[in-house]
C-alpha cells in the first residue's frame, strides 16, 4: 500500500482496480475502491441538484433587488401557482367555495365578501392577505409551504395588475433571434448571449480529433474508422469538418443510430409485454424506422405515416409497415381478463404515449378527472381516445405472434431494397398506363392488385404493358415468399363508441358518445382535415401546433448537447421546468418547420456550431454543474447500446448485416426461464452463435419483461412504456460487468489479437488501441498506467499458464493459436481495462 494517499484520474483508478483482478473475482480493495467510485459520483451528483436549486433561488431574488423589475407570469407565477395552488384551486376545483386561480376571470370573481384577485390592489386581495398569514396560511401548513421568494413574486404580481397570459408552450413558436443570424450562427448568437450576461464566453475549441470521434459518435454512435479520421486530419480545406460531417449522414450507421431514440420513446419491443410475454411479429417497423432517417424522411411525414400511413390513398407498403406505431403497446389473452378493460388499457397507453412523443404532456391525470395543473378537461382526454378507439384489433392479443390486423413485409434491409425496386417499376409502368388513353384496365388497391390487374386485362390498347406486368407479378410473388408478418393500423368500418369513463373506469361509461377531438389549448382540427389518425396527425405537425416542433427538436438538442432545452423533455406543460434558451427552443422549433421539417438540416446547424465545438472540460471559473450555460461541449457517459457496439467495433466483430428478426447475446443461464410462465413461447432462451452475435445492438431481441441485464445495467428502459430521457447513473456494479461479462472479455480479446496482428510492437499497439477507442495517442499518465499493467500481466501469465489459456476461452469467437498465451492474456486484460474506462465509455 502506498503511504501517501493520492486521488488518480478515473482511467487511473480502474487500471490500478484491474490489477486485482482475477478471472471472474474482485480482490477486497478492488470492490472498495469500485464502491468508493459509485459514491463520490452519488454525492457529486446531489451536490449538482442544490447547486441547481441554489441558482434557482438567486435568479428569483434578483426581482426583490429590483423591484420595479416587470413579473412575467408565464415563467414566474404560473409555475409557482401551478406547483403550489392549484392542486385546490386549479382547474379540477369540484366545490363551488373554493376560488379557482388558474384564469383572470376565477381569480377575480368578486364572491360577496371578498375577491382573491384584484387588480392592482395588494389590500384588498384575498391572496395577498392568505399568502402571509402566518395563522392561517395558503397553501395549508401541512402542504407545499411558499418561500419568501415566491410570496414576493406573488405579491408584486397583483400590484402590477394580475395579469394573466397563456403558460408558454402553448403559445406558437415564433423567431426571434435577429434575421441576419441563421443557422450555427443562430445558435451561437443565443448561448453566448447568456454567457456574456454571465460574464463568460465559449470555452476553447476541441482538437480536430476529438470533434471527430464527437460528431462521428452523436451522428453515427460509432467512432470514426482510421482511415477516415486521418483524412480528415490531413484535410487542409476551409471546410474540410464540414464536409466531414456530411459523409456521417450518408453512413448507413447513421440511420441506425438515430433510430433507437424513437424507439425508446415508443416502447418498441419483439414481445407483446404482459402476462405470457409471447413473440409478437413486429421487427419490419423497426427496419423501416431505421431506412426512413437514413432516407431523411420529412419528420412531418414521418410522424404521419405512423399515426395513419393505413388512411392515406394508396398507401404503400413502407406507409402501411410505419403505422406498426399505433400497435407498439403492451398486450395480454391473460385467462380472465376483460376485454372492455383491456380495449379501455390499451387506448389509455397510446393516448399518453401520444402525449409524451409528441406533446410533451402527461395526460394521464386526465384520464380520472380534469388534469390538476395543465389546461386539460376529463371529457377532452377521451376525445383525443376517440382517434385510437377504432382501431381494427381484438381487445386481446391471443397470444399470438401475428396478432391481427397484419400484413406481409420484408424479413430485412436487403429485402426491402428489393421490394423497393421492384415498386419502383412498377410505379412507372402503372405511369405509363394511366396515360394510354382510352383504357380502364388499372383497378384501384394496392400496387400487386393493380401491378395482377393490367397483366390479366383482355383490352388490346394495354398490349404493349402486359409483358412487363407480367414479369413484374412474378417478380413481386417470388420476392413475397421471404416476406414475414408485422403488426399494422387499420380502421373498424363502423366507429366504436367512445364516452368518457368516469374515474378512468371500464366500467362506468357516462354522458354522450364523444367525436374524436384535440385539446383546446392547442388548437383545432386544420380545415378540411378529417376526423381519424390522419386528421390528428395533421393536427400535429400544423404550422400554427404549438409543442410538436418544440418537443421534437428539444429531443434532438438533447441527444446532441447531452441534455435539452427544456430538461423535461417529457412535461413541457406547467409542471415542467422552463427552457433554458427560451427564445433559441423557439428558433430552432420553426426552422425545423421552415426546412420541410429537415432532420438532417436540424443536425448539421448544430454539430457545426460554435457551441457544439467547444472542450468539454469543466470549466473551475463557471459555476454551472449542471452545463445550463452551454459554457463547455456535451460531455456524458455513452448508453448501453453504444457501450457494447464500440467495443464490437474496434475487435472488427461488427457485423454490417442491417434489419431482420432479433439476435440474442450470451447472457446469464435461465434469466427468461426464472421470469416467464410455463406456458410462455419466450421461457427458454436459446443463444444464437456465430456472427449473429456480433451483430450491432439496435438489433437485439427486446423481451419487455426481460431486457438484457448489459442494457438495463447501463439504463437503457425496459420498452414496457414510453421513454424520452434515459438516466445516465455511474455505478459500481457498470464497473463490475464491464470487467467480467463474457462478451466484453471476448471482444477484449478479439481486440487484443486485432492490435497483436495490426502493430509491431508494445508502443505501437497501444498507439492502436486508443486511436480506436479515443481517435488520438495515449497521453504520458496513461501510457504509464498501461505499460506498468502490461508489464505485471506479462509475468504473471507466464508464471500462470492455466490462468492465461482459462481467460482466452472466453467466447464463441476463434483464436489465433499461434499467438503466444501469455502475452495475449495480458493484452486482453489491457483491453478490457481501457474498454472499461472513460476512454471508451464516455463522450467527451
Amino acid at each position: 500500500m502506498p503511504s501517501k494517499v493520492t486521488y488518480p484520474k478515473p482511467m487511473t483508478m480502474l487500471l490500478m482496480i484491474n490489477r486485482s483482478v482475477t478471472l471472474k473475482r474482485f480482490s477486497v480493495w478492488g470492490v472498495m475502491l469500485v464502491i468508493a467510485l459509485g459514491l463520490l459520483s452519488l454525492s457529486i451528483a446531489q451536490a449538482s441538484v442544490a447547486n441547481a436549486a441554489d441558482k434557482t433561488k438567486q435568479a428569483a431574488e434578483q426581482g426583490q433587488k429590483n423591484p420595479e423589475r416587470q413579473v412575467d407570469f408565464a415563467r414566474e407565477v404560473l409555475p409557482i401557482l401551478s406547483n403550489k395552488c392549484f392542486a385546490c384551486h386549479g382547474p379540477d376545483t369540484k366545490r363551488k367555495d373554493i376560488v379557482r386561480l388558474d384564469s383572470f376571470e376565477a381569480a377575480t370573481k368578486n364572491l360577496g365578501d371578498y375577491q382573491a384577485l384584484v387588480p392592482g390592489d395588494t389590500e384588498e386581495s384575498e391572496l395577498v392577505f392568505r399568502i402571509h398569514d402566518k395563522d392561517d396560511p395558503m397553501p395549508p401548513k401541512d402542504a407545499k409551504p411558499l418561500s419568501d421568494v415566491e410570496r414576493d413574486i406573488l405579491t408584486r404580481w397583483v400590484k402590477q395588475g394580475g395579469t394573466y397570459a397563456k403558460h408558454w408552450a402553448f403559445v406558437p413558436p415564433a423567431k426571434a433571434l435577429p434575421k441576419d443570424k441563421e443557422g450555427s450562427a443562430a445558435i451561437d448568437h443565443a448561448i453566448e448571449k447568456q454567457l456574456k450576461a454571465a460574464d463568460l464566453d465559449f470555452a476553447p475549441q476541441a482538437s480536430r480529433a476529438t470533434l471527430a470521434r464527437r460528431a462521428s459518435l452523436i451522428l453515427t454512435g460509432l467512432p470514426p474508422d482510421i482511415a477516415s479520421l486521418n483524412a480528415f486530419l490531413e484535410d487542409k480545406r476551409a471546410d474540410a469538418y464540414e464536409q466531414y460531417v456530411e459523409s456521417l449522414f450518408k453512413n448507413p450507421r447513421y440511420g441506425e443510430h438515430q433510430a433507437r431514440y424513437w424507439l425508446d420513446a415508443v416502447r418498441y419491443g419483439d414481445t407483446h409485454g404482459l402476462h405470457l410475454d409471447n413473440k409478437r411479429g413486429i421487427h419490419p417497423y423497426r427496419d423501416w424506422v431505421v431506412r426512413a432517417f437514413n432516407d431523411n424522411l420529412p419528420i412531418d411525414d414521418f410522424i404521419e405515416w405512423q399515426l395513419a400511413g393505413d388512411l392515406l390513398d394508396s398507401p404503400t407498403l413502407q406507409q402501411l409497415v410505419a403505422t406498426g406505431y399505433v400497435r407498439m403497446n403492451p398486450t395480454t389473452a391473460e385467462g380472465g381478463v376483460i376485454p372492455a378493460e383491456f380495449q379501455a388499457k390499451n387506448n389509455f397507453d397510446r393516448v399518453e404515449t401520444l402525449g409524451t412523443v409528441m406533446l410533451g404532456m402527461t395526460l394521464s391525470c386526465a384520464q380520472c378527472h380534469t388534469h390538476k395543473y395543465d389546461p386539460v378537461k376529463h371529457t377532452e382526454y377521451y376525445e383525443l381516445l376517440a382517434f385510437f378507439n377504432s382501431t381494427a384489433e381484438s381487445p386481446l392479443d391471443g397470444n399470438k405472434f401475428d396478432y391481427k390486423p397484419v400484413i406481409k413485409a420484408p424479413a430485412n434491409q436487403a429485402s426491402w431494397q428489393q421490394w423497393l425496386a421492384i415498386e419502383a417499376e412498377a410505379e412507372l409502368l402503372l405511369t405509363a398506363v394511366e396515360q394510354t388513353p382510352n383504357t380502364d384496365g388499372v383497378a384501384s388497391g394496392d400496387l400487386l392488385a393493380r401491378v395482377k390487374a393490367i397483366a390479366e386485362s383482355k383490352d388490346e390498347r394495354l398490349g404493349k404493358h402486359k409483358a412487363g406486368a407480367q414479369g413484374l407479378l412474378k417478380r413481386m410473388v417470388e420476392a413475397q415468399k421471404s416476406f414475414t408478418t408485422t403488426l399494422v393500423a387499420k380502421e373498424l368500418a363502423k366507429p366504436r363508441v367512445t364516452k368518457r369513463l368516469e374515474r378512468g373506469e371500464y366500467n362506468l361509461p357516462t354522458g354522450e358518445p364523444l367525436s374524436p377531438s384535440t385539446l383546446d389549448v392547442l388548437g383545432e382540427l386544420p380545415e378540411g382535415a378529417p376526423t381519424n389518425r390522419l386528421g390528428l396527425a395533421k393536427w400535429l405537425t400544423a404550422r400554427e401546433h404549438p409543442l410538436t416542433a418544440r418537443v421534437f427538436i428539444n429531443r434532438v438538442w438533447q441527444r446532441v448537447y447531452g441534455y435539452g432545452l427544456v430538461r423535461t423533455p417529457e412535461d413541457f406543460g406547467l409542471q415542467g421546468e422552463q427552457p433554458t434558451h427560451p427564445e433559441l427552443l423557439d428558433w430552432l422549433a420553426v426552422e425545423l418547420q421552415d426546412s420541410g421539417w429537415d432532420l438532417q438540416h436540424m443536425l448539421r446547424i448544430m454539430v457545426n456550431s460554435k457551441t457544439f465545438k467547444q472542450q468539454s472540460a469543466h470549466r473551475k471559473e463557471v459555476e454551472d454543474p449542471e452545463n445550463r450555460l452551454f459554457a463547455r461541449g456535451p460531455g456524458h457517459r455513452l448508453d448501453a447500446e453504444e457501450i457494447r457496439d464500440m467495443a464490437l467495433w474496434a475487435s472488427g466483430l461488427l457485423q454490417d448485416e442491417m434489419g431482420g428478426e432479433g439476435f440474442k447475446p450470451y447472457q446469464p443461464p435461465n434469466m427468461w426461464k426464472q421470469l416467464a410462465h410455463p406456458a410462455s413461447n419466450t421461457k427458454h432462451y436459446k443463444q444464437d452463435t456465430g456472427d449473429k452475435l456480433y451483430r450491432r445492438s439496435l438489433y437485439m431481441y427486446w423481451k419487455r419483461t426481460s431486457p438484457h441485464p448489459m442494457m438495463t445495467l447501463f439504463d437503457a428502459p425496459s420498452r414496457e412504456s414510453s421513454c424520452v430521457r434515459r438516466s445516465k447513473t455511474n455505478t459500481s456494479l457498470q464497473s463490475l460487468g464491464l470487467l467480467n461479462e463474457t462478451q466484453r472479455i471476448e471482444l477484449a480479446r478479439v481486440l487484443a489479437e486485432r492490435l497483436m496482428h495490426d502493430a509491431a510492437d508494445d508502443k505501437a499497439r497501444l498507439d492502436l488501441l486508443f486511436k480506436l477507442l479515443a481517435s488520438r495517442e495515449p497521453s504520458k499518465v496513461e501510457r504509464q498506467a498501461c505499460d506498468g499493467l502490461l508489464k505485471n500481466l506479462k509475468e504473471r501469465y507466464k508464471a500462470n499458464p492455466e490462468d492465461a489459456k482459462a481467460l482466452l476461452a472466453h467466447g464463441q469467437a476463434p483464436r489465433d493459436e499461434k499467438l503466444d498465451p501469455a502475452e495475449h492474456a495480458a493484452w486482453t486484460q489491457v483491453t478490457t481495462t481501457v474498454l472499461a474506462s472513460d476512454i471508451a465509455i464516455r463522450l467527451y
